[in-house]
């Protein structure tokens, strides 16, 4: 804390040849008071050359160097005392350019049959000491100055334009960037290769390119004009102008994340940021476009105005969650963007916040290792939900203002949740932080029951828990609810600040929905009475599909916890087998997913896939695969999802078209990409090894990433356990880059009747599956995550040993929290399965 960089003067030489890199810095130190050590964090480099030059010229070489490979630090000691002043450091580094997805490191990719290099960043959170010597921490800001040593005819990014271009060497030349503003470590980048772009203008006259390998900048058309739309957008709502020149966005063959917000200089995932015109899909259109949205909204959260320290990563990142919807709903108002907040974040944030191992948004961070563990729905999407509840609260006008506050104040620094809170506060004069600090500091969150008692409405609030077992913990937490209630179409809001009241003048025997809209970060459970008068609502579509999503996801939630009968469930799901809207059917699909995953015995499970079918059936015929003129954003999500459910749980009809259409498919008729993955899928799940051997040979030949990921969906649900095995040792072979045989992996883990061998399969092969380059120990995480969806108590008992031998840092509470969902699981099934057998059957499935 004594000792503050200022500025770094940097010079990178990547060499994609040898897989090495080598470079020289220059740190402008402030010592605020005297020393004899200079500690960096510094990580797998090699370090030679220090000198510690004062301010008036004398040179001090350290007597010692001494690295501490706990703390990924290097420490210079010097013989005299360091008096306080300016001082400058500086040395030379070098160290291997792995493929390992963080740091300085090397991405690979195919290009006219050759093997071509480029070389890229991954530096939040603890990686840019991987690179270079620093101050990696985020509240040491400071100011670089890059200079990259690149082979001619490559490209060299980093955050900020050129100034200057000078030979270097023979067949190498040196770029100098601008100074960047003042930032932290973890937003620096620096990118050589090959690459195409193609550039607009903001409305303000900002260059805006966007990057990739070549072959494939035809596809970087939609990301540029959501990228402008989205600095326009944001400039004028922040009221604060994006400080750089430039805005690159740059598709990397092999990436961690899903981006990476360096400041002017963003790193996404290939698949993340490029839209095939011919052969992508709606939905990849729109993650896409959420996705640039997300990072550039980082620009000015996060990147302008920065976390203290890790505690506060929600402020990052649950922000940039709420903003992306924001900008796309603002630059394409007809897909209704926050209604797929729902299914995107809300009902995401609230599943693992239902856990008891889950943790405060406002979370101790102590230890490096423990960063990655955070970067979670907790930090993303229950910031996001507590976000705009806050914003439904104190109203749009206010909540603009205050984000105007906070970030004008806090422009070029850091800053923490109270900051924020009372930027709130200022804008509305509302009790921000005595509301909003209880979402924050206390992990979870409350549910409401509900009933009637004459003309009054009693209330009650308690945490809700996914595992019924978890009822039994003593002690009460209590949270400030802005609660909205309706009863025929007339609101009522108040703050549910207490553990139960009573609302008077509500009318006997009309039906009343609790928390309307789903603004606020709870469930609700209502009296037997209550919940019917709201099941005829659904049916007669007097509720928005907003309040139909909530009822729906509330009841499936409440059922798994204990709280209301499962076959209570089935019965509410009747008034949904009308139902059009993307977002609600998707959290039915997923409900009955959930029942369905109680089954153990297949010969069981035919009764409840009659009943799903009841359900779906008559939505899928409803939408059927022909793609209609006039078919709203909506539709053209609905339909791939319901036919694929519908066909899952054996929908004849659905099944006979679908193949129909593969083998026209396969005589060469063009399939439209929005129903491709529901037909390949269908192929599969009713195809033999010739298809497989298609589906393989596909695969390997693809250059597209989309088309690859459809391929390997259809290939995880082939029935035939040995092309299922073999589909299996696909990831782990060269042909699977790491970062998507994580994602097969987890996915092929939640697939019905083969996530029995791929869990074998991932118990067999784990030491060599946390061997493969990966960003951070979260893509382990994903995998052991994918296990939750069991319900079989020798399977659980299996897990727990399994999982016990092989914990590692950064995965703990992952571990617990998957052992947590099994258990809920097991728990379900004891308390519910035979009822939903006895009422399937006497309900004539």
């Amino acid at each position: 804390s004594h000792i503050k960089p200022e500025r770094y003067r940097i010079m990178m030489h990547p060499d994609l040849k040898k897989f090495t890199f080598a470079g020289e810095e220059t740190i402008f130190l402030d010592i605020k008071k005297g020393t004899r050590n200079i500690e960096l964090h510094a990580k797998e480099l090699k370090i030679s050359g220090v000198e510690l030059k004062t301010s008036r010229g004398r040179i001090h070489k350290p007597r010692k160097v001494v690295f501490n490979k706990e703390k990924e630090t290097v420490d210079f000691l010097f013989s005299d005392v360091l008096a306080k002043g300016k001082y400058q450091l500086s040395l030379k580094f070098n160290g291997l350019l792995a493929q390992k997805l963080h740091g300085l490191y090397r991405s690979a990719y195919e290009h006219k049959g050759k093997v071509e290099y480029l070389a890229t960043t991954q530096f939040e959170s603890i990686f840019a000491r991987e690179a270079f010597p620093c101050f990696d921490e985020p509240s040491h800001k400071a100011i670089f100055d890059v200079t990259l040593i690149v082979p001619k005819g490559l490209h060299g990014i980093s955050n900020t334009m050129p100034v200057a271009v000078k030979e270097h060497s023979a067949g190498y030349e040196a770029i100098k960037f601008a100074p960047t503003p003042k930032m932290s470590t973890y937003l620096l980048a620096f990118i050589v290769g090959k690459f195409d772009y193609i550039e607009g203008k903001s409305k303000r006259g900002v260059v805006v390119r966007v990057f990739a390998t070549p072959g494939k900048i035809q596809q970087a058309k939609f990301a540029l004009e959501v990228a402008k739309k989205s600095l326009d957008f944001y400039e004028n709502y922040f009221a604060i102008k994006y400080p750089l020149p430039v805005l690159d966005l740059i598709a990397i063959p092999d990436f961690s994340a899903g981006a990476m917000e360096n400041w002017g200089a963003i790193t996404y995932r290939e698949i993340a940021l490029l839209v095939d015109p011919d052969n992508s899909s709606l939905a990849v259109k729109q993650r896409v476009a959420l996705t640039i949205a997300h990072e550039i909204a980082h620009q000015w959260f996060g990147n302008l105005v920065t976390m203290n320290w890790w505690t506060d990563l929600w402020l990052n990142e649950g922000f940039a969650s709420y903003a992306e919807y924001m900008a796309v709903d603002h630059i394409f108002p007809e897909w209704k963007m926050w209604e797929h907040f729902m299914v995107g974040d809300f009902a995401t944030a609230l599943e693992l916040d239902a856990l008891k191992n889950t943790h405060a948004i406002e979370v101790a961070v102590k230890h490096p290792r423990e960063i990655d563990e955070i970067f979670d729905a907790v930090s993303y999407s229950k910031g996001a939900s507590i976000i705009r509840m806050l914003a439904n609260y104190i109203g749009p006008k206010n909540f603009q203002d205050g984000l105007r506050i906070y970030l004008k104040k806090h422009a070029y620094s850091n800053a923490s949740t109270a900051d924020l809170w009372k930027a709130f506060e200022k804008a509305s004069g509302a009790p921000v932080s005595k509301i909003m600090s209880a979402w924050t500091k206390q992990p979870g969150f409350p549910f409401i029951s509900a009933r009637r008692e004459g003309r009054f409405l009693a209330i009650e609030q308690r945490r809700f828990f996914k595992n019924a077992r978890n009822y039994k913990i003593k002690g009460e937490t209590l949270w400030p609810i802005p609660l909205s209630i309706s009863q025929n179409n007339k609101q009522n809001k108040i703050l549910f600040d207490k553990k139960n009241i009573l609302l008077k003048n509500t009318r006997k025997g009309e039906w009343g929905k609790i928390n309307v809209g789903q603004t606020s970060f709870t469930r609700v459970l209502y009296s037997e009475s209550m919940l019917a008068g709201l099941s005829k609502a659904v049916e007669r579509r007097k509720l928005s599909s907003l309040d139909r999503f909530g009822l729906i996801s509330d009841a499936f939630a409440l059922s798994a916890a204990g709280k209301l009968r499962a076959v209570d469930v089935l019965e509410l799901l009747r008034a949904y087998k009308n139902e059009t809207d993307v977002n609600v059917s998707a959290e039915v699909i997923s409900g009955l997913s959930s029942i369905g995953g109680l089954f153990l015995d297949e010969s069981e499970y035919t009764s409840y896939k009659k009943y799903a079918l009841s359900i779906l059936g008559p939505i899928a015929v409803k939408v059927g695969w022909q793609a209609k003129k006039g078919d709203g954003h909506n539709i053209v999500l609905l339909r791939p999802m319901v036919l694929s459910a519908a066909a899952a749980y054996g929908h004849k009809p659905t099944i006979s078209k679908a193949m129909s259409i593969f083998k026209q498919a396969k005589n060469g008729k063009f399939i439209d990409p929005n129903i491709r993955s529901v037909v390949y899928s269908v192929a599969a799940r009713n195809g033999g090894k010739n298809q497989f051997l298609y589906f393989l040979s596909r695969y390997k030949a693809e250059k597209s990433q989309e088309e690859k990921n459809r391929l390997a969906r259809a290939m995880m649900v082939f029935e035939d356990k040995k092309l299922f095995s073999e589909f299996l040792s696909l990831c782990l072979s060269k042909h699977v880059r790491p970062q998507d045989a994580f994602l097969y992996l987890s996915a092929a883990m939640t697939v019905r009747k083969n996530k029995y061998v791929a869990y074998d399969f991932v118990k067999k092969n784990w030491k060599s599956i946390i061997k493969r380059p990966s960003g951070t120990r979260q893509f382990a995480g994903r995998i052991i995550e994918s296990m939750q969806y069991f319900a079989d108590p020798k399977v659980y008992a299996d897990m727990r040993k399994f999982l016990s031998k092989n914990s590692m840092p950064g995965i703990e509470r992952t571990i617990k929290q998957t052992l947590e969902g099994v258990q809920s699981n097991i728990d379900w099934a004891k308390r519910d399965l035979s009822d939903i057998k006895d009422w399937l059957k006497g309900n004539g499935f």
